[in-house]
């Protein structure tokens, strides 16, 4: 008899995070004892990240 080991939580494939400033805002109070920026919806999602960080890129040096 073999004792198959279960999936650990390492290997698992997670769906991919999509961040809604408003529904982060509208349950605001779920937050009041962690992340005050989490609370106020002041959060970056990968599309803003993303485009920031070519607008620096994008600069020359001086």
């Amino acid at each position: 008899m073999t004792m198959l080991k279960t999936p650990d939580v390492w290997d698992r494939e997670l769906r991919e995070i999509r961040i809604d400033r408003n529904e982060l805002i509208k349950n605001s109070d779920r937050y009041r004892i962690g992340s005050v920026r989490l609370a106020m919806g002041r959060v970056c999602t990968q599309e803003e990240f993303d485009e920031e960080k070519q607008r620096i890129l994008s600069k020359p040096l001086p």
